[in-house]
């Protein structure tokens, strides 16, 4: 039998589905400021979930206060 790629790409997959846990791990450094960014950016999603009505404005506030939480 051939052995190919895909074989390798199937049997990579097959041992990460079978390890319990995160399969990997980043050292992604994110500033305050680009934490805050992001933070507002989906705020301001929920801010246009008008149909959720107050749910969405909450779900808003809440993370907006995640800007001022120490991490």
């Amino acid at each position: 039998m051939i052995h190919t790629d895909e074989d390798d790409e199937f049997a990579r997959i097959e041992h990460e589905n079978a390890m319990k846990g995160q399969p990997y791990h980043f050292d992604v450094f994110v500033s305050v400021s680009q934490r805050n960014h992001v933070l507002e950016e989906v705020a301001k999603e929920f801010d246009k979930m008008k149909a959720f009505g107050d749910t969405a404005a909450s779900f808003a506030c809440y993370v907006r206060d995640m800007k001022h939480a120490k991490t």
